[in-house]
């Protein structure tokens, strides 16, 4: 069975249709699955640290404090170290990924 696509008014039918199918077969932790995928449907997907500045000031200070908390762990595990870029280098780029976990938590 192909994973449906998540965006839209076509969104509900077709989760409702999955899950059905997968109560079914008794698949329950494919219905956890599709239940968050439902439940953050709404969420505003996040592509860049910008994008928190847009948000409710209650959800920007959650995504904060996940952003911040993130760096603290790479820290605190000597993940990485803050130097000058070296001549003739081109530094390595990187991204936030934004994801609220199935259990509530806001991931960086």
């Amino acid at each position: 069975m192909d994973t449906p696509s998540f965006i839209g008014e076509s969104a509900e039918p077709a989760i409702t249709s999955y899950l059905a199918c997968f109560a079914r077969e008794g698949r329950v932790e494919k219905i956890h699955f599709f239940l968050v995928q439902y439940a953050t449907e709404s969420c505003s997907i996040l592509k860049s640290l910008g994008d928190i500045t847009r948000l409710l000031a209650d959800i920007q200070k959650k995504w904060l404090k996940s952003c911040l908390e993130e760096l603290k762990s790479l820290k605190d595990r000597n993940v990485y170290e803050v130097v000058g870029p070296s001549k003739g280098r081109k530094a390595i780029k990187n991204c936030w990924i934004f994801n609220i976990k199935s259990d509530g938590c806001y991931r960086s």
